[in-house]
């Protein structure tokens, strides 16, 4: 991210997703949705290697079919309404929610790490606000992908040793939360990107604090508060309470608008994802016990996103 066209590239794809949140029309938000892609693509070369040129392209097609089917469909639907169906399954398939992630852990497995945090964060908002401008009739079908979303990133999660790995099943079931936020009345959605990215931010801070690849490496000893902030972000992840990830899902459990199988499915998900973060880091906590802190060893920025995970969105709830 030295070079000074790395920055251009990302004030491309800001701009964009600026361009699809404030567009009046199809055509607008599809060329925002365009640009979005080829201002990443560039991002997501850090080292130059053939690896990166594979992932670049296993990236490229989906978000291409994506693109190609919601333009498609766009057009058809002036005279169909029924097709604006296609256009809400083609935004999901550039989310990666599932069934249609097929692409999405092997990109994450082969990007860097700031692109693989700017693929979980960024290059979900423009996709979910597009879904959310969609005809309300379609919310039915929009429920169903919501509901796989959460159970299949909970399961996919399961016996999953490295931590990247945690994070790409993690955002497909966050993914299907999103996507349920949608149908309500209040702006949960908006609260719940803005949460989910804090959450991300202070995960991939620790990250590159420590060279943490596998969930043993958890505990470092040189560096026991980012340990503890990585292991307190990723259960805040998860949605133990009354961290921040518990209060972003309660309001998604509190507003929205929709049937009880998909709530139960939800919660399901959540609790099968909570399971296994509590499994991989009850061991390294306790070891973090048995570690004497020094706090000259503590960074601001640790201190501050370790506080966002201890002291929720608490405030927010006095707004709904």
């Amino acid at each position: 991210m030295k070079s000074p066209h790395k920055f251009l590239f990302l004030f491309l794809m800001m701009a964009s997703t600026c361009m699809v949140l404030s567009s009046s029309n199809w055509l607008m938000t599809w060329m925002g949705l365009e640009i979005n892609m080829l201002g990443f693509i560039p991002l997501m070369y850090m080292k130059d290697t053939a690896n990166e040129s594979e992932t670049v392209v296993k990236y490229l097609i989906p978000q291409s079919l994506g693109s190609t089917v919601f333009i498609a469909s766009a057009t058809i639907s002036l005279h169909l309404d029924n097709i604006q169906s296609l256009m809400a399954l083609a935004m999901c398939l550039k989310l990666g929610a599932a069934p249609f992630h097929f692409w999405f852990p092997p990109v994450m497995a082969g990007l860097p790490l700031l692109p693989a945090f700017i693929l979980l964060t960024w290059q979900k908002i423009a996709p979910i606000f597009t879904i959310s401008a969609i005809s309300p009739t379609l919310m039915s079908k929009i429920m169903l992908v919501a509901s796989i979303s959460a159970l299949w990133g909970g399961i996919g999660g399961m016996n999953q040793t490295d931590i990247r790995s945690l994070l790409t099943y993690s955002s497909i079931a966050h993914t299907g939360w999103m996507l349920a936020s949608i149908n309500s009345a209040a702006p949960v959605l908006s609260v719940y990107i803005m949460a989910y990215v804090l959450i991300n931010l202070s995960i991939f801070t620790a990250l590159t604090s420590t060279s943490t690849k596998f969930h043993k490496q958890l505990l470092t000893p040189k560096e026991p508060y980012n340990s503890l902030l990585l292991a307190a972000s990723i259960l805040s992840l998860g949605g133990l309470p009354p961290l921040t990830g518990f209060i972003m899902k309660l309001l998604v459990i509190s507003y929205t608008q929709t049937s009880l199988f998909v709530i139960f499915t939800l919660i399901l998900g959540a609790l099968i994802s909570l399971f296994y973060y509590l499994s991989l880091t009850f061991s390294p906590l306790l070891e973090l016990t048995k570690t004497r802190l020094n706090k000259s060893h503590i960074s601001k920025p640790s201190m501050v996103f370790f506080l966002a995970q201890i002291l929720p969105l608490s405030t927010l709830m006095f707004l709904f």
